[in-house]
């Protein structure tokens, strides 16, 4: 049996080719099938593709022409083609003429980042990814897109150190003050314990080591910060100042 696509009529057998008789009740009346249902009729195989994009969906089966026998019709957004071969990161498109398929970049659902910005989302579009955005995630917040790479910028980070040190500096000095005031006072009123004036100066000891640090000239590393009398209360106190 003939089997073309789209309007291209085959020729056509004698009706009966495409009848079956079979008993249909008592009178035995023959019934007659369709010519697609006809024991060896077989559908051809198209591929379906996205009519908006042209991006190949999956493998559906023609229409076959109830008028026409022995003629299969496309539907709508299909091709009589082989299946494409796909390839990671990539789609298949069909071509403008129909007659195959085109490799396209397929990054849809991957996070990308603005080259000028370091902002990520995810991407929805297919083909190559416009000027302006790469799938390398920056490493820093300070880094800038140089040529086909991410670079730290190294004077941004040094001045963000420089300004985190100091807000550091500032706010451990604010809460030496208010521990020194508060023991001070026992101690101008007679009431402080021993423990108490031991508090008193070590906490102003801290104080003046930690105005001792000149931040204009370098950063303090971690070990070089002065430890206080109570770094636990310290440290969630900076926190909580922080947040």
């Amino acid at each position: 049996m003939s089997d073309e696509v789209s309007g291209q009529q085959a020729p056509q057998a004698p009706q009966e080719h495409y009848e079956l008789a079979a008993p249909s009740d008592s009178s035995g009346s023959a019934k007659t099938l369709p010519w697609w249902q006809l024991a060896g009729v077989e559908a051809p195989k198209v591929c379906n593709v996205h009519r908006d994009t042209g991006e190949y969906v999956g493998l559906g089966e023609a229409d076959p022409s109830p008028l026409e026998p022995g003629v299969w019709v496309l539907p709508a957004c299909s091709y009589r083609l082989e299946a494409p071969v796909f390839e990671a990161g990539f789609a298949a498109l069909i071509n403008r003429d129909g007659t195959g398929w085109e490799r396209v970049a397929d990054h849809r659902g991957a996070t990308v980042y603005s080259t000028g910005t370091g902002e990520p989302q995810q991407w929805q579009a297919l083909g190559d990814l416009p000027q302006g955005y790469t799938l390398q995630a920056p490493t820093t917040a300070f880094d800038t897109w140089e040529g086909e790479q991410w670079v730290p910028d190294e004077a941004a980070m040094a001045e963000a150190a420089r300004r985190s040190a100091y807000l550091k500096q500032s706010l451990a000095s604010q809460y030496a003050t208010s521990r020194i005031n508060t023991l001070q006072d026992a101690v101008d009123l007679g009431m402080a314990t021993d423990s108490e004036t031991d508090a008193l100066k070590a906490w102003k000891v801290y104080r003046v080591k930690l105005g001792r640090l000149d931040i204009n000239v370098s950063v303090p590393a971690d070990d070089e910060w002065p430890n206080s009398p109570n770094d636990q209360a310290l440290v969630a106190w900076l926190a909580s100042q922080t947040e």
